[in-house]
């Protein structure tokens, strides 16, 4: 199962230098949002697909798929998290089963 990184350049590159198997890259205009929408239902689609990890600022932008698997996570982009980190940690609670602690 891949791992796969929707998000701006700066955090799709980190993604990417860490192992990621694929990292897609959007600017914040109105065609790549689109073209964001449609990469997300492509990757929602397909078989090999574990986790979609997709940047905050991206998500509210669009509307995300309510799906078992892949499983989607909502991650900080270079900006910081506008979820919190109590929200974070419970996601990933949730997500994979594991409790994130200082």
């Amino acid at each position: 199962m891949k791992i796969v990184v929707l998000g701006d350049r700066d955090t799709a590159l980190g993604f990417k230098l860490a192992g990621a198997h694929e990292v897609y890259a959007f600017d914040d205009t109105p065609l790549e949002i689109e073209r964001l929408k449609n990469k997300l239902k492509e990757l929602v689609e397909r078989d090999d697909m574990g986790i979609i990890l997709i940047t905050e600022g991206f998500a509210r932008r669009v509307e995300l798929p309510d799906v078992t698997l892949p499983i989607i996570l909502q991650v900080p982009d270079k900006s910081g998290s506008k979820l919190g980190e109590e929200t974070i940690k419970e996601i990933v609670r949730r997500a994979i089963g594991v409790e994130l602690k200082r």
